[in-house]
């Protein structure tokens, strides 16, 4: 009688947890690196870096911003604008289910060009300059200098839409 109780317990247990994974909403980072903050704010500052393709728990969400927990068990919060919902079909062997794009795949397309697509097209395309996207590519700006355009246009967190 001990037995099965136990045996009871565990797969309650095990069952909970199943379930609890699959409900767990996890969130794919959709852009090319973005920045996991201590606080819901653009300017908190940063606790790790993420790039295109990492992963994260949902744990809570508020005006725009998500508390997660990443792979490597950081707590922090990213922007909604910078990340994907996974969503996981327990149907997924039904054929007439419609075909969509994994958050994998829409985390790639979201890289834009790579090296490889754009050698290929300057390769195909040498009567093309890129002599300003060069230059603008090496344009850069503070974190300084950005909070303080925010911060005088009144955007963001400094009053304006978030």
């Amino acid at each position: 009688m001990k037995t099965i109780k136990l045996w009871n317990i565990l797969i309650m247990t095990v069952l909970v947890v199943i379930v609890g994974v699959l409900l767990a909403e996890t969130l794919v980072v959709k852009v090319q690196s973005t920045h996991l903050r201590q606080e819901p704010k653009f300017f908190s500052p940063s606790i790790a870096p993420l790039k295109a393709g990492d992963t994260a728990e949902k744990i809570e969400e508020q005006s725009g911003w998500f508390k997660v927990k990443t792979a490597k068990g950081l707590m922090g919060w990213l922007h909604s604008s910078a990340v994907q919902t996974r969503k996981f079909s327990l149907l997924a062997m039904d054929k007439s289910l419609e075909t969509k794009a994994t958050a994998d795949e829409v985390a790639l397309a979201s890289k834009g060009f790579n090296k490889q697509v754009e050698e290929k097209y300057r390769a195909r395309n040498t009567q093309i300059s890129f002599e300003w996207v060069e230059k603008m590519l090496k344009i850069g700006f503070t974190p300084e200098q950005i909070r303080r355009f925010l911060e005088e246009g009144k955007l963001a967190e400094f009053g304006g839409a978030q």
